[in-house]
């Protein structure tokens, strides 16, 4: 049965991290429903082991990062281990539990608390021999816990590690239901400039079913179809250019390091994502083929570290963080589809 951890062992473990990490604004209001795979290197491991523990968070099949994870050891009701850490890129944290507090203890508990809310809880059974690492298992668990991020890297301000952010970019919400596009430009133009409505680019696009050569469908359409759908980056690449900003279109092809060194540059730059995965369609039009992707979703990027891609989400009107490997996965569907954006 779970225990509730008393709250000293809190406080001094929210001392301890605030301590080492600056807190993080939440990535968006509420809670979350999360899946997690706790790993343990023994479920009976000797007195005075250093237990070692990891934590996956997952929401939706995507990495939860920069969440913290904290363990609470118990012995009948008092703790007798603790430790906590951050989720990385991955959405995994790395822990440790001495178990010299279990001697004379027939069996012991272990509580499993993310973003301060309690997920899970085990046992473990000490033994006066063995090993640290002989007997291991995998528990997985779910539950809804706050979407709250703690972290090195504050709105705006990348982790340690090769880092760059690009530029300050705004927050903005979009007004219709497929905007995303439009609002971004409104977003990378507030960025690097006086920043131009959403609303001006409609007339200058244009409508195609085409996205390349114009906006396909309705835009108060529902997302996540092909029919509603939106526009690519090369036409409004040259919508900019009559609102006095350049477009720098590139397809990046799996090359992280394209959208790097333009972020390395200062260039906030919108980049298209496919958020339920590969699900790649075919149209044609005027004998020329494209490719459609349901789902697809257009945000702005303005910075990186190691861990991952930091950006702008007109959806919700607030800033997004992906781990590289959730980020590469989405942005590739579309060939890295990507839209540099310069004051001219």
């Amino acid at each position: 049965m779970r225990r509730a951890m008393p709250l000293s062992v809190v406080f001094c473990l929210l001392t301890a991290l605030v301590a080492g990490v600056a807190p993080r604004t939440a990535e968006a209001e509420g809670v979350r429903d999360v899946h997690a795979w706790i790993e343990l290197s023994s479920t009976r491991p000797a007195v005075g082991c250093a237990l070692d523990v990891s934590v996956e968070v997952r929401d939706a099949g995507f990495a939860v990062t920069q969440t913290e994870v904290a363990l609470a050891l118990f012995l009948g009701d008092d703790v007798v281990g603790a430790d906590t850490s951050v989720t990385d890129g991955d959405g995994v944290a790395h822990l440790s539990l001495d178990t010299s507090g279990t001697a004379g203890g027939a069996g012991a508990w272990i509580d499993v608390n993310v973003a301060s809310a309690y997920l899970t809880g085990f046992s473990i059974f000490p033994t006066s021999g063995g090993g640290c690492a002989d007997d291991g298992t995998l528990i997985e668990a779910t539950g809804t816990v706050p979407d709250v991020q703690v972290g090195a890297a504050s709105v705006g301000v990348p982790g340690t590690g090769d880092s760059a952010i690009s530029h300050w970019v705004p927050t903005y919400k979009q007004e219709r239901n497929l905007s995303c596009e439009y609002a971004s430009l409104q977003i990378a133009t507030a960025a690097v400039g006086s920043g131009v409505s959403e609303y001006a680019f409609d007339d200058v696009v244009g409508w195609s079913p085409n996205p390349h050569w114009g906006y396909r469908g309705d835009i108060n359409g529902w997302w996540g179809n092909t029919t509603d759908y939106g526009v690519y980056a090369e036409v409004l690449a040259t919508a900019l250019d009559q609102f006095g900003y350049h477009g720098d279109v590139f397809y990046a092809n799996g090359d992280s390091g394209q959208l790097t060194a333009r972020l390395n540059a200062g260039v906030p730059t919108l980049v298209w994502l496919a958020l339920w995965g590969d699900q790649r369609q075919w149209d044609e039009t005027d004998g020329v083929t494209y490719t459609l992707v349901p789902g697809m979703h257009v945000m702005v990027a303005y910075g990186y570290d190691d861990d991952g891609v930091y950006l702008s989400d007109p959806a919700i009107g607030d800033y997004r963080f992906y781990g590289w490997g959730d980020f590469m996965a989405m942005w590739n569907v579309l060939d890295g589809m990507s839209l540099g954006v310069s004051s001219s």
